[in-house]
């Protein structure tokens, strides 16, 4: 225990000296007119200081997005949505609640954000077979998905959730950690294959669930 504390102690660690060497680099000021923040660039996330940036889509196991979206060698800025199936899990988004602060420190699998939802969700069929619908309702947390730093919130998002998050192209968090962080979340034929394997799975629950 001691040492797997002390893993994620210098996980941090190096998390916050990435960000604060980002901030600090000369670079990073020239493109930003000397702020020391972020900017939004056209699809509202933080636009890009170094030019080769890898922005393919990263997963993780509990239905988050991840893209890169800036980068200053060893540390990077990065956007976390909800991922295509979270939404298949969910109904219309209501409501977003950040659970963080913007600027604090945050550790792999803590909440970012909850995302307040209403919908309809298939019941057990009738005696004939028939399907059945029920009104629903959840929350989906949207957690961290290395340790890192806050950065801030989709203000977009916040404001009109109804009309503004309506799918895995719409980030509700930014982020900043180590560059090299987003190595250990899933591809995108990995996801793929893991939410395969859960509808599979839920297939097969349901089919037991019969008598």
């Amino acid at each position: 225990m001691l040492r797997h504390a002390s893993r994620r102690a210098t996980s941090l660690a190096r998390a916050a000296r990435a960000w604060k060497n980002m901030l600090a680099s000369p670079a990073h000021a020239r493109a930003h007119g000397g702020h020391a923040h972020a900017h939004g660039g056209e699809d509202g996330a933080s636009s890009c200081c170094d030019g080769d940036v890898d922005r393919e889509p990263r997963f993780t196991r509990t239905h988050e997005v991840v893209t890169r979206t800036h980068t200053h060698g060893e540390a990077s800025m990065f956007a976390v949505g909800i991922a295509g199936r979270g939404f298949d899990l969910m109904g219309d988004c209501r409501r977003v609640e950040p659970v963080a602060q913007s600027g604090a420190m945050a550790k792999r699998g803590e909440t970012l954000v909850k995302a307040h939802w209403d919908g309809f969700s298939r019941s057990a069929s009738d005696e004939l077979y028939h399907a059945t619908w029920a009104n629903a309702s959840g929350v989906r947390e949207v957690k961290m998905p290395f340790d890192g730093r806050v950065v801030r919130f989709n203000v977009e998002a916040l404001k009109n959730p109804y009309m503004n998050v309506r799918g895995p192209d719409t980030w509700l968090v930014e982020i900043a950690a180590a560059s090299d962080s987003s190595n250990t979340l899933l591809d995108e034929d990995a996801y793929e294959a893991m939410c395969d394997q859960e509808e599979v799975d839920e297939m097969d629950a349901a089919n037991a669930s019969y008598p």
